[in-house]
């Protein structure tokens, strides 16, 4: 079975793992933390970067962070089909109304015309959060553009990590971002994540939140009611490593995307994601439309017994028992549409040659018994 993902851990990656452990800095603290959070702020230009223990924790901190600076921005616009993450970490301190956006039929992400008709309607400060989905980049500067002057962009970037808008990483010029290092990710530490801003003021505050509220002046004297997302030193060693490999991980990540688009392309019956001008997509997982899938059920299962391993395309928000209060299901059309269609194949560096061409086959055929 082709799986959806295996990251990339050559040994020259691992190394610093294992001065880690021999180090015995396996906790909180340890070297590699400063290091990894360095190498992530030259890589991307900013002046701020706090290490976490995973993406959710980073996106709940951009939560924390908007009810903090503007505790008066109460309407919170989202995507309607993104992985659940997102939207719980706007739920859990019950400080937000969420409102969905229908998805966009060729982007997947939200749809922005939507967005803009729905946001100038409400008549009060809201904030955005933007989710790149499955890697399909939004083009943050243009969108805070064409939405009023005082609109909050904040980013969910766990699977956009790495794309690009104009001349910049995706995750730099909103507020706040999350990332991820989860082990499908581009460049892993397992579990992990980072947030990142240019705010000196909140890159204070969400460093104290993610070490339980510790304050500045004296240990075990706490200012806030914090959390411990922190990361560890031996996952910040792995990302060390990572990073240093990141170079090989985009090379292979470039031309695996660049053969099964070609591919693709010319495939009648198959759609991919469209990306926006002056984006480049992350290259995280590939994502495509079977037009006229009856269900992804039924896709899942053609692939399984050709030896390819697939995920469906997230669920529209009514999907989520939690959540189905928040969402509208007769607003949700394109949404149920891309998660009967879509499909996400695997997209891990070191697909071999075999493999993708047993994937493409895969495909070919399963368009072949719907289209029948």
């Amino acid at each position: 079975m082709i799986p959806i993902y295996k990251p990339y851990l050559p040994a020259e990656s691992l190394r610093y793992a294992h001065e880690a452990i021999d180090s015995t800095w396996i906790s909180s603290q340890g070297k590699f933390l400063l290091e990894a959070e360095e190498r992530l702020k030259q890589l991307l230009q900013v002046p701020f970067v706090q290490l976490v223990n995973n993406g959710t924790a980073a996106t709940h901190l951009i939560a924390k962070s908007l009810a903090y600076k503007y505790p008066h921005v109460k309407k919170v616009f989202v995507p309607n089909n993104v992985y659940v993450a997102a939207w719980n970490a706007f739920k859990y301190d019950n400080n937000f109304e969420l409102i969905p956006i229908d998805a966009d039929e060729d982007t997947w992400n939200f749809d922005l015309n939507k967005l803009k008709q729905q946001i100038y309607s409400v008549g009060e400060q809201c904030a955005v959060l933007v989710v790149h989905n499955v890697g399909n980049i939004v083009d943050v500067p243009k969108l805070q553009s064409e939405l009023p002057d005082d609109t909050i962009i904040l980013e969910d970037n766990c699977e956009g990590f790495l794309g690009t808008y104009g001349d910049y990483y995706t995750g730099t010029k909103s507020l706040i971002s999350s990332i991820s290092f989860f082990g499908n990710k581009n460049i892993t530490t397992g579990e992990g994540g980072a947030v990142i801003t240019r705010d000196e003021e909140l890159a204070k505050y969400i460093k104290c939140l993610q070490g339980q509220g510790q304050s500045e002046k004296k240990r075990y004297i706490h200012e806030e009611l914090g959390y411990n997302y922190r990361m560890t030193n031996i996952q910040a060693a792995l990302l060390v490593g990572q990073l240093e490999v990141l170079p090989i991980i985009n090379r292979k990540k470039d031309e695996l995307f660049s053969y099964f688009r070609k591919e693709f392309e010319k495939m009648d019956g198959v759609h991919l994601q469209k990306c926006m001008p002056n984006t480049s997509h992350s290259n995280w997982m590939l994502g495509i439309r079977v037009l006229g899938s009856p269900s992804f059920e039924k896709a899942e299962q053609h692939l399984k017994r050709r030896g390819v391993e697939s995920r469906p395309m997230f669920y529209p928000m009514s999907y989520h028992s939690h959540l189905k209060d928040i969402a509208k299901p007769k607003l949700e059309n394109t949404a149920t549409l891309l998660s009967r269609e879509g499909i996400i194949l695997p997209s891990y560096p070191d697909i071999t040659k075999q493999e993708r061409e047993q994937i493409i086959k895969a495909i070919k055929d399963y368009v072949i018994e719907v289209c029948s």
